[in-house]
This record gives structure tokens, sequence and C-alpha cells, in this order.
């Protein structure tokens, strides 16, 4: 008899946990994923509008260091459809109104050459950059986490950075956390720059040549399907009913109560203690958990009749308070699809994103349009005077935990809860990462291999980054 397995979530954590099960045990498990959204993806979700156009959440990226990712779709025959970049970073500078260019390149080796030659910086700060960016890369995971409860701002502060430095490290911790420097955690910050700079062969940042419906998100739900498994899309969970001895139960949403060998709750780390019964949300888990706060973001998607922008790579901003601009990054999605059978838009479609948008929040979907309209003609000659034909501004709801201070505190180093069959997945569970594609693919496939070993099946190695000889690992 199958095992019967229940995935609550059908973002990359939750497809990812579904295929590594079927790839280690074909016809061992019935498995079934309850999405509450009309599609799946979670976080990387994109999805048709009513015109047919392709609407993404956010910029996604590819890092050459996304090991477990590239291995999954490589077993399950899908390889994906990556776009290249020049490996440059652009900062639009909203003191100056400039585009200032970090020589990243294709190699850490260049990447390190580009923080110590940075626009603006003096030779000296140049140089202190570069030793902290090399005592950066000597921390260890126990180093790092001692900077928990300090801020990103407070850490810079502390190591000694100048006031210009502070901006330019800050802009990795917006583009990394998706948080200002002021709330995010440091811990994070200096786990993702020693990958960043640190991790051996290419620094080969790529795009994905499709909407993620179509290059990431598809093939895992047509092999998910394909080894049998069901999912049910609109389909909420109600509630978890876990037991300290007793099999798993889930409610749907509309009260059926069904009993399963395993649950695996795939959806953010502060969603699940609500799904709980109140004896469990006292739990010091569980009471962590719901302590975890999402981060809000917005896109905004403008369709251009013409091309404004001249090639496909992200551009990113301080969002400094006084000067602006508006978003964190945009990006021309034209040129990323340039090829996609599905692309019929001949013009432009930009897509900005606004991280950390508490700030914004409370402006209309008119006001976001109109600022960003006045920021982009800023920066990009071609955008001034341009109005795009139609636009489209996505709050998102049920994101990601935000790395605040305290973060690696409350966040479990473990998939077991404690409770028989319930398990953990997601992005902020145990793993070398905080959050992103690469993270919510190794938390499923941890969880798929402990369920696999606790039936004496084979499990699948969990791959780490590849780092040069003087960074710890």
């Amino acid at each position: 008899m199958k095992k019967r397995i229940a995935i609550i979530g059908g973002g990359m954590s939750g497809l990812s946990a579904a295929a590594h099960l079927a790839l280690g045990a074909k016809d061992t498990f019935a498995i079934e994923i309850f999405e509450s959204a009309a599609f799946a993806g979670g976080q990387c979700a994109s999805w048709l509008d009513e015109r047919g156009r392709p609407v993404e959440t956010g910029i996604h990226l590819d890092f050459p260091w996304y090991h477990n990712k590239d291995a999954l779709f490589a077993a399950i025959g899908h390889p994906l459809p990556l776009r290249e970049t020049d490996g440059n970073y652009y900062v639009c500078n909203g003191a100056t109104d400039r585009i200032d260019t970090l020589l990243a390149g294709k190699s850490v080796f260049k990447t390190l050459f580009g923080l110590a030659t940075f626009p603006g910086l003096s030779p000296w700060e140049r140089v202190q950059l570069t030793v902290l960016t090399a005592r950066i890369l000597r921390m260890s995971d126990a180093v790092a986490e001692r900077y928990d409860h300090v801020s990103v701002d407070d850490f810079l502060k502390a190591q000694g950075a100048s006031p210009m430095i502070r901006q330019q490290l800050g802009l990795e911790a917006v583009t990394i956390q998706g948080l200002r420097p002021d709330e995010a955690s440091a811990a994070s910050f200096i786990k993702f720059l020693r990958t960043m700079y640190g991790s051996m062969g290419l620094f080969n940042t790529t795009f994905f040549g499709a909407p993620l419906a179509d290059a990431l998100i598809g093939p895992l739900v047509e092999y998910a399907r394909g080894q049998g498994a069901k999912i049910h899309l609109e389909s909420p969970v109600a509630a978890i009913l876990p037991a300290e001895t007793a099999l798993p139960r889930l409610v749907t949403a509309q009260g059926e109560e069904r009993e399963f060998d395993h649950v695996i709750s795939a959806i953010p780390g502060y969603a699940v203690p609500r799904l709980l019964p109140a004896s469990y949300r006292k739990w010091p888990l569980f009471a962590n958990l719901a302590q975890l706060q999402e981060t809000p973001i917005i896109t905004l998607t403008l369709w251009y009749d013409t091309q404004v922008f001249s090639d496909g790579n992200v551009y990113i901003s301080n969002r400094d308070p006084a000067t602006g601009p508006i978003f964190d990054a945009v990006a021309d999605k034209a040129h990323h699809w340039k090829g996609w059978k599905g692309l019929s838009h001949s013009g432009s479609i930009l897509q900005v994103l606004i991280d950390a948008a508490d700030d914004a929040t409370p402006l209309s979907d008119a006001e976001l349009i109109a600022k960003t309209l006045v920021d982009l003609g800023r920066f990009f000659p071609a955008c001034r005077g341009q109005v795009p034909s139609s636009s489209q501004v996505l709050r998102l709801q049920g994101t990601y935990c935000g790395t605040r201070l305290g973060y690696w505190s409350r966040v479990p180093r473990q998939h077991e809860t404690g409770l028989a069959g319930f398990w953990l997945a997601g992005d902020y569970t145990a793993g070398i990462y905080h959050y992103g594609m690469e993270s919510a693919v190794i938390s499923g496939k941890a969880v798929a291999n402990r369920i696999l070993a606790s039936m004496n099946l084979p499990t699948q190695e969990i791959l780490k980054p590849r780092y040069l000889p003087f960074v710890a690992a």
C-alpha cells in the first residue's frame, strides 16, 4: 500500500519535496499537494492576465551556486532556459541621477575587484571595503550568527565602514534580504555575502528565458503529475490536526477531515502555527515561528509599445528616502523572454520591484505608477515622455519570512516537529541560505530524505557551494 503524503503549499519547497520523493522511490507514495492559489509556484508564481500576457512576482535571478536546483531539473529531464547578462551590477544613484556600474563580471575575482573600484569611493574607502569583504569571507556560520540581533547598518558601523561604504553594501541587504539595512539581520547578510563573493567557479548570474510558469514551475508540476501526484489548486487547508503518536490529519476548507501518513507544511513559517490547535501553538518551535513576519512586496508591470530599455540587465537602487528612486530593481522582461514562443508583445515589458514595501503600501496604484514613471525618466532617457500602454500593480500577500533582527534565533534548525509524520519545509528551515529558490529546493529535498530514510530507502545528497580556499565554509 502506498504511503499517503499531503503537502501544504505548491511553491518551490512543496514541489521539490514531491519531486524528490518520486525520484527517490517511484510508485511508493500517493502524493497530494494543496495550494490555496489558482496556480502553483508560490513566490515563484507567474500566470497570464486577462489579456493573455504573462505576469510574474518580483524579479528572479538564478545564481551559479544553486546546485540543488540545477540537479533537480536535470533529474526530471528539464534543463532550465537561462539567459546570461554581462555579469555587472547597475545602481540607480538617487543622489546623482546617474547609473553607477559595479564591475562584477563572470568570475568571483572580478567581482571582488569590482567592489574595490566601485564609483564614488575614495582610494582609502576602496581599501577599507576590500579589507571588510575579506573579513566577512573569513566568518563562519557560528561567527555570523553572533550578529543575529545586530542590524546590517550597525554591523557595518561597528566594522568601521564609512557612510559611502555602508550605502553601497546596504544595497546588498535590500537585494538579498528584501529589507532595509536598519532592520535586516546582519547574520543573513554575512552568510549570503560569503557565498556570493566566496564560491568557486564562474559568477554567471542569469535570468530565466521564459516566464516562471514555463521555465521553472511548469516542469515541476508536469513531472509531479506524471508520477501520479494530485495537485489541488484553490484548495486551502483549514487546519492541521497532528498528534504525538497517531497519524496527522488535515481539515480542508470544505470541512473534510483526512488522514495521511505524512504531512509536509511547505508554506511560510509564520503561517504554520495558525493552522494548529491552540495547545500546539504554545510549543517553543511554533511560538517562535509565530513571531516571524512576512516582507511586503509590490511588483509593477509596465507594457510599452516601443523598446525603452536597450538590455535585459537588472538595475537596482538604494531607495534613499530623500532622493529615491521608489523602486529597488527594474528590468525589461522582453529582453529576457526573447525567443520564448509565448511572447507576442513587441515593446518593452518593464518589471519594477518595490521590496520591503511598508512605506509604499499606503500609496494608491495610480500614485505608485506615477512615481515610478518619474523615476524611470530620471535614469533612462528613452523612458522620458513615454507612457506605458498598460500597467498592473501586484501587491503580494503571504510572502517569505523577512530576516529581521533575531531571525536566526527563531527559525528551526530541523525539519522534524516532534509530532508524528508532521514535517516543515520552506526556505526558512534548516539550511545555509535564509531564503530563495535554492533554499526552498534544499528544504523539500531534506524532508524527502527524512521520509525515505525512515523507510530504509536511498536518500539524495544535498549539495553545498564550493568555496575558495580562504573562505570559511
